[in-house]
């Protein structure tokens, strides 16, 4: 479960929230509220992560980052063992967004906006897409694919033909 915490109309999750939430009521349930904040629906979250997982067998897993590094919901593949811990993947979330953002840089009026960073390992690929919701919020999609897939068309078609084609809801 997302652990926030606010502070007036600030809500604050991960490290700030640890940080700043200390001794302050967190807020917890699955549609999250904030004062003054609009809603935070955890469950249209993990419909996102659900629906991406179901676009191709070989997708191993989904989680959605906020633009801190904070893992917001994680998903695997039904039946699937996990090659890393739980705390390994919120480790490797923080790192990935912190890599994400030092490559998209300050280059994106030369080069463009960075659509995907793809890494390929030994026994899995992983993938990190950015996504700009349609109120502005940042957040980035994880995914690790089998070794031995046909990863880029799965990305490059399925999954950011996905979030094009509901970008308005996103």
């Amino acid at each position: 479960m997302i652990e926030l915490h606010y502070i007036g109309n600030l809500c604050f999750t991960g490290l700030l929230g640890r940080l700043f939430g200390k001794g302050l009521r967190p807020c917890s349930s699955d549609t999250l509220t904030c004062p003054g904040q609009k809603p935070l629906y955890l469950l249209e979250h993990k419909e996102l992560c659900s629906r991406i997982l179901a676009l191709d067998g070989s997708i191993r897993f989904v989680g959605l980052v906020d633009h801190l590094g904070s893992l917001l919901v994680t998903m695997y593949r039904q039946g699937l063992t996990p090659l890393a811990s739980t705390d390994e993947t919120a480790k490797y979330a923080s790192q990935a967004i912190f890599m994400t953002g030092t490559l998209a840089g300050g280059l994106n009026s030369k080069v463009g906006r960075l659509q995907y960073v793809v890494g390929k390992f030994d026994n899995l690929v992983r993938a990190t897409i950015p996504i700009v919701s349609g109120s502005y919020d940042k957040f980035y999609l994880i995914l690790s694919f089998e070794v031995d897939s046909d990863y880029l068309p799965i990305i490059e078609g399925k999954v950011l033909g996905f979030l094009q084609e509901n970008r308005a809801s996103l």
